[in-house]
């Protein structure tokens, strides 16, 4: 299994980003919350992917495949569904965690530190990988340097709106060596398109 944290400013491409990724899993869990499963379901227009929706406060469900928390601040319900989903899941599963930040909106670091540990164990057990994104800059230095020292694969996006917008890609953690380690990324329309090496060390990660 293969843990990454994204993190990166608002419209840095975070969303479209992992849209682009789980066109390469079959069994793709979502937790969302920051947005609710609908207005998710909108953006990504899969019906495919389970979403453990933790936002929306409450039990409204518009798809089969969405699971509502009926208490968010309860953490151990949110490990609950992701383990249950596993459980239901033949062959390499992914999950999405997006974002921490709405966690720690909510929950001291070391709550969020806890849960992740949890959630991780059962990914393990269940040969699952993981995605978990971070809004860059949303939070106070010591915060933001515990996540990223917290996960083996740290990958951020960064955004300069300068006249014009310009997105780039930096690998902060890596388990090998990748060079360049840094690299411009294009928005074409309904794709995000990184350095070829960059988005093949990606997939490696989270295929491994």
């Amino acid at each position: 299994m293969g843990e990454i944290l994204l993190s990166g400013v608002p419209g840095a491409g975070k969303t479209i980003l992992l849209k682009k990724i789980i066109r390469d899993f079959k069994n793709v869990i979502w937790v969302t919350t920051t947005r609710s499963a609908r207005a998710l379901r909108k953006i990504l227009m899969n019906d495919e992917i389970w979403i453990i929706d933790t936002h929306t406060w409450a039990h409204v469900k518009f798809h089969p495949r969405d699971i509502v928390i009926s208490n968010p601040l309860n953490l151990n319900e949110v490990n609950l569904g992701i383990s249950r989903l596993l459980d239901s899941m033949n062959g390499k599963s992914l999950v999405i965690l997006d974002s921490l930040t709405g966690l720690l909106l909510y929950h001291n670091l070391q709550r969020v530190i806890h849960f992740l540990r949890s959630a991780l164990v059962k990914m393990e057990e269940k040969d699952a990988s993981g995605i978990f994104t971070l809004v860059k800059n949303a939070h106070d230095i010591h915060t933001e340097t515990s996540m990223y020292a917290f996960f083996p694969v740290v990958i951020e996006l960064l955004r300069e709106d300068n006249g014009e917008t310009k997105r780039f890609v930096r690998v902060v953690k890596a388990t090998e060596y990748v060079e360049p380690s840094f690299g411009e990324v294009k928005v074409v329309k309904d794709d995000i398109i990184l350095p070829d090496h960059i988005m093949e060390y990606i997939l490696k990660v989270l295929k491994s």
